[in-house]
């Protein structure tokens, strides 16, 4: 190996469609106390160990039981071979550490996390031959054999960050909107795991004219809303009128839930991605550490469920403090 010193990289875990803008919307999360979250961070860490011969990856972390026992096809090895085709040369194989923090299946951009840490990792350690445009792109690619159908939601706010408006034949395939600073939003994982493929096979294969303007203008009316600052109307305009009708069989408890939180004040439940995680949008931080322990208590049976207070992740995919081998545990 040629490296004294281990590169690390992280991406953090993402919320697709945010419930008004089906495969259009998405945003990056970060737990809201991140100093107490160090020991385990809400993402994917991919670590570089050097060069050597062969290329090897060890998987460990929290969720990594949910992976198969066989490394030799994960997500990260194929990017790798993506990435060098991409690049247009051979490139020096690589011993690498994926750190799986995300579950998998949950609605939290899993895949599309390892997807962005791994080519964002690989672009930074190779000398950044390949653009962000021409990298986000590599990355919604490698995340469509994952999901059946290439879309930007998760691998955008996982790369850039903050809450992203996807831009359909764009070539800024994305572009940031505006937040409300003193929003909370709750995510909690059931500890079930939902395929992206079964939850998009049970959608609708087209919409009528009417659902289409409907649909159309809701977020319209949510983009709108959030650049003039208003959050009354940015509340109302959050409505999933494409993908939650159909997924309700796969989540139905959602109804309830949503009736009980929001007599505890949250103003809009929603499924992260494709589910079975939900997230929770909060006024404030006491609402949503009421609504945290709400969901923690709710789920406290299944072991690999988890519940987290978040904020708006204004960072995206980056580059960690390297370290030396003896301290590569860390995440």
């Amino acid at each position: 190996m040629t490296n004294t010193k281990i590169s690390r990289y992280f991406a953090p875990a993402s919320t697709g469609n945010f419930s008004v803008g089906f495969d259009l919307l998405g945003a990056a999360f970060e737990p809201l106390d991140v100093a107490s979250h160090q020991g385990e961070l809400f993402g994917d860490v991919l670590e570089i160990h050097g060069e050597q011969s062969e290329l090897s990856l060890q998987i460990s972390g929290r969720y990594r039981h949910q992976l198969p026992a066989d490394s030799s096809d994960n997500l990260v090895l194929q990017c790798f071979y993506a990435f060098e085709q991409a690049v247009g040369k051979p490139l020096p194989r690589l011993a690498l550490h994926l750190k799986k923090n995300l579950p998998v299946g949950s609605g939290l951009g899993s895949s599309a996390c390892s997807i962005v840490v791994a080519c964002f990792a690989y672009n930074d350690y190779f000398g950044k031959p390949l653009s962000q445009p021409q990298l986000m792109q590599l990355m919604a690619e490698a995340e469509g054999g994952v999901s059946g159908s290439v879309h930007y939601d998760n691998v955008a706010p996982s790369l850039l960050g903050g809450l992203q408006l996807m831009l359909p034949g764009s070539g800024k395939l994305s572009r940031a909107l505006p937040w409300f600073s003193h929003w909370r939003v709750v995510l909690s994982y059931p500890g079930t795991v939902l395929s992206t493929k079964a939850a998009r096979a049970v959608l609708p294969q087209q919409l009528s004219l009417a659902q289409s303007i409907e649909f159309a203008g809701t977020l319209s009316r949510f983009v709108s809303a959030l650049y003039c600052q208003d959050e009354d109307d940015a509340i109302a305009a959050l409505q999933d009128l494409v993908a939650e009708p159909a997924r309700i069989p796969l989540i139905p408890e959602l109804p309830s839930l949503r009736v009980a939180l929001m007599a505890k004040g949250v103003l809009h439940l929603g499924i992260s991605g494709a589910g079975p995680t939900l997230f929770a949008l909060c006024p404030d931080d006491a609402v949503a550490a009421t609504t945290a322990a709400y969901l923690q208590q709710h789920y406290a049976k299944n072991d690999d469920a988890c519940t987290h207070v978040c904020q708006l992740s204004a960072a995206g995919a980056r580059a960690l403090a390297p370290v030396s081998a003896d301290l590569s545990h860390r995440n």
